[in-house]
């Protein structure tokens, strides 16, 4: 499987979450994973969003069920990514990239990015869901209250 990596903006040293969207159009979530020829990567933080590249991958073994092959290739391109979004996504693929340290997310219907992105931030701004919050290693300045209103 070939493989190209168009990462225009380095992963840097920010808050910013890398987020790779499995697309056909590049306006929507519209691919499998293991089926998806082509992620656009883009950066958000609370502040806003800023698109980081794409990678694009080529090659027969992406029409083939189960092949793990291309799951790997995915994978190793995908590695510096915090979330990744498809349409669907198999077992054995959710939990490789999970054991990667990338979460991966399911866009049930087809999706605009900046749909999803907008949501993304607006959950960035707060209150962070642990599993997210993991990745933006923010604390949460709320976390006790519940034990505070117990007493």
């Amino acid at each position: 499987m070939k493989v190209t990596r168009m990462i225009t903006v380095p992963k840097g040293q920010s808050k910013a979450i890398r987020v790779a969207f499995a697309t056909k159009s590049g306006d929507e979530v519209d691919e499998h994973f293991g089926w998806a020829r082509r992620f656009v990567i883009y950066d958000v933080t609370q502040g806003g969003f800023a698109k980081a590249g794409r990678i694009e991958f080529d090659g027969e073994e992406l029409d083939e069920h189960g092949s793990d092959d291309k799951l790997n290739g995915k994978i190793e391109a995908l590695e510096d990514c915090d979330l990744v979004y498809s349409t669907a996504i198999g077992g054995p693929a959710a939990a490789r990239l999970t054991r990667r340290g990338i979460q991966p997310l399911v866009a049930r219907d087809v999706t605009s990015l900046e749909r999803l992105l907008a949501q993304l931030i607006e959950t960035l701004r707060g209150p962070t869901p642990p599993w997210l919050r993991k990745l933006t290693r923010d604390d949460d300045p709320e976390r006790f209250k519940s034990f505070d209103d117990d007493e």
